[in-house]
């Protein structure tokens, strides 16, 4: 058995993997440590899992931490910006897999983070060694490392609906942008005045204006990955407008995704190009230009639907792909490379169709 342990616990993603990992036959759950709900039980952070867990939901300290690391093979961590790889360092050194939910060691060029995170990477060298993986497109890197860094969501969600046309060389540079919305549970469980239901309720807005959300670089990077650039100059990487909407849903994301190409398609090339690509992947389901995707197909799954369509008269990529955020955006996702790293079958635990309606 796999005994994992999560640190971050309480956050939302993280009560998602707890709920995905009930159905997984190779772990079993060590210990979970928050900073912000030590002391009270799992169960009453996360209701839902009353009858599945039974844990005491400990501090994060570097007493606790080196009692997670002894006793664990893998862990988890949903921590705040610039404290992740203070634990990456504990649990390497024991021989031990980390899967980090965050962005601390998503750029390999840590001054990319630095300059979107403000604040001073703690730790040149591990952004460098650690591997960033969408499975779908990074799964050949991830194979026997410890050190993996789980996507963000909006990322996931843009960078697969973006990855045959990149990868063909058909898209226009500098003329990708992405429209995105997400449900509220991607806002993260703090409280906040937007997120209160009477200010969430009937209400429609964008956030992060003027191309500053931090999922941007991100994206970028992605897209220089595609296309064999190097990822530490992004100075050489093409530029997108990223722009985040908040929806009134719980959760889901749905990103438009517009793009220039250089050749003309019709929507059933695009099908079959987009088919051909993610035919023996079993969490991307394409679909035809007559079947607009909906968040609902994805809830509660490690799923990514998509359509993409060509508009002939603006000589446009128009690509609708949508994702579950603390799904394939993040818990399920982690629990596919979980099994990358562990040899296991990608699929192990990850075989549930969504809830709906």
């Amino acid at each position: 058995m796999i005994r994992f342990s999560i640190c971050g616990a309480a956050s939302y993603a993280c009560g998602e993997l707890l709920r995905l990992m009930v159905h997984h036959p190779e772990t079993q759950v060590a210990h979970l440590a928050d900073s912000f709900a030590a002391g009270r039980k799992i169960q009453d952070e996360h209701p839902a899992l009353v009858g599945f867990y039974d844990q005491e939901i400990l501090p994060l300290n570097d007493e606790t931490l080196d009692m997670i690391v002894k006793e664990s093979d893998v862990v988890f961590t949903a921590v705040d910006a610039g404290t992740v790889c203070g634990i990456a360092e504990k649990v390497l050194a024991a021989g031990k897999k980390f899967i980090d939910f965050g962005a601390d060691i998503r750029f390999r060029d840590a001054k990319t983070w630095e300059k979107w995170y403000h604040l001073d990477h703690p730790n040149y060298e591990m952004t460098k060694e650690a591997v960033y993986c969408i499975p779908e497109i990074q799964r050949d890197l991830a194979k026997g490392k410890s050190l993996i860094s789980n996507p963000g969501c909006y990322p996931t969600a843009t960078t697969l609906g973006l990855y045959p046309v990149v990868k063909e060389g058909l898209v226009v540079e500098n003329t990708i942008i992405v429209d995105a919305k997400s449900g509220y549970t991607g806002a993260g469980r703090r409280p906040a005045p937007n997120k209160l239901l009477a200010e969430a309720s009937n209400s429609f807005c964008a956030y992060s204006l003027g191309g500053t959300h931090r999922h941007t670089p991100e994206i970028e990077q992605n897209i220089a990955y595609i296309q064999g650039k190097d990822l530490m100059k992004p100075e050489t990487w093409q530029f997108i407008n990223f722009q985040p909407h908040l929806t009134p849903q719980i959760r889901g994301i749905e990103v438009t995704i517009y793009a220039t190409l250089n050749k003309d398609l019709t929507n059933d090339e695009l099908y079959e190009m987009y088919q051909g690509y993610y035919k023996d992947e079993p969490f991307v389901r394409v679909f035809p230009a007559s079947k607009p995707v909906q968040t609902k197909w994805t809830a509660g799954t490690n799923l990514c639907c998509m359509t993409p369509t060509y508009d002939a008269r603006t000589k446009r990529l128009l690509v609708s792909s949508v994702i579950d955020n603390i799904g394939k955006g993040a818990a399920g996702q982690a629990i596919q490379n979980m099994n990358i790293i562990f040899d296991l079958p990608e699929t192990t635990g990850l075989m549930i169709p969504p809830m709906y309606p």
